[in-house]
């Protein structure tokens, strides 16, 4: 069946049916090989001159804006086991928690119609990642991943098209043939209570006693009715009942992310030794990059993923410590200590009793430390 899409900017969602052109509109491109957006023809397939018994339907880019595709999904008559892990994260972690005035969350890339499920695939299969990269999709392809969980989104800016040319797009276009979809939740991890955050917290707690927890940002926009009155927004500060020192929370980090070997530490000019104790009781965190999230707080040390030159500079004028390991190093393994367990525990009790979640072991962080006296 050769396939071809539009893209528009409609002011309501639009449903083309498919079915086989005449032969003067074949082509050697199927969906199998190769996926691509174009415009030509699309006033034949709204007036349906080519249209008589349907043999597929699905909807295009449902949030698109003026500039462009911010998603690609399809409308099947009967729920799918896509469907079910759509839900799931939508339970777990409520789209609505997301940021949407600058990210881009949710279903991102659905299942294509020709593959309403896996046929050569024995068990449902979910694949967690925290960025969408060659050597994921290859991983993914050769576990059968059926759908793909990936923390940041893969279509962020509005795409005019889609091809090779591009790493994400080109790996998009994978996905799209093999029939996988991905979601991506973002934001909504990062918001809701018991996500992301609060896990960097538990991590730096480390059974101590809490005082107080609180949000960093909270959500000042109008929420669900289920949704009021949740501790609910991005990053949180949190105080202990008796005060550590910087090298135990440096510890606790290290061993919480998985065994982290090195940190990067901005020292206020008061304190240029680590071996001094330092009393410590408020932390503040914010996972992948926590500068404008944290840039009011009045905590003593200060840990995220990344900060740039001038924010980390700002703190250690004001006094406060800046502990960095990474953007993606902060959020890597929750997918694995957090996601994972919750997820199954949701496809199970929506039927799928043989689900199999794993946490990708090809994903990583592009940065890695180097001693260049090591080098030969």
């Amino acid at each position: 069946m050769h396939v071809k899409c539009a893209m528009f900017t409609p002011r309501s969602p639009l449903l083309l049916r498919f079915r086989p052109f005449p032969p003067v509109l074949k082509t050697t491109r199927t969906t199998t090989s190769s996926a691509f957006i174009c415009n030509r023809r699309v006033s034949r397939l709204t007036h349906r001159q080519y249209l008589g018994r349907p043999r597929a339907s699905f909807l295009v880019g449902l949030k698109q804006t003026v500039l462009g595709l911010r998603n690609i999904t399809t409308m099947t008559g009967s729920p799918s086991f896509s469907d079910a892990v759509v839900q799931a994260m939508r339970n777990l972690y409520p789209e609505e928690l997301a940021d949407k005035s600058w990210d881009n969350t949710g279903l991102l890339l659905d299942q294509a119609p020709s593959f309403p499920e896996r046929a050569s695939n024995t068990k449902p299969t979910v694949l967690l990642t925290n960025d969408l990269t060659q050597v994921v999709v290859d991983e993914a392809l050769k576990k059968g991943a059926n759908v793909i969980v990936c923390y940041h989104p893969v279509i962020f800016r509005p795409l005019k098209s889609l091809t090779t040319k591009d790493p994400m797009q080109a790996q998009l276009l994978r996905l799209i043939a093999a029939g996988i979809s991905v979601y991506c939740p973002h934001t909504a991890v990062d918001a809701a209570v018991g996500g992301l955050n609060d896990w960097l917290c538990d991590i730096l707690i480390d059974g101590d006693k809490e005082v107080r927890r609180t949000v960093a940002e909270p959500i000042s926009r109008p929420l669900p009715e289920r949704l009021q009155g949740q501790d609910v927004g991005y990053g949180r500060v949190f105080e202990l009942s008796q005060s550590v020192t910087l090298q135990t929370l440096l510890k606790r980090l290290s061993a919480g992310i998985g065994g982290q070997k090195y940190m990067m530490v901005a020292l206020p000019p008061t304190l240029d030794d680590l071996t001094k104790t330092q009393i410590i009781t408020k932390i503040a965190v914010c996972a992948g990059s926590g500068a404008d999230v944290l840039k009011n707080t009045d905590a003593q040390v200060l840990v995220t993923g990344e900060m740039a030159h001038h924010y980390a500079l700002r703190h250690t004028q004001l006094g406060q410590i800046v502990v960095t390991c990474f953007h993606s190093n902060s959020e890597r393994k929750f997918l694995e200590q957090r996601l994972k367990p919750q997820l199954e525990a949701q496809l199970k009790d929506a039927g799928y009793s043989d689900v199999i979640v794993l946490a990708s072991s090809a994903d990583r962080d592009p940065f890695d430390i180097i001693d260049v006296r090591d080098l030969a």
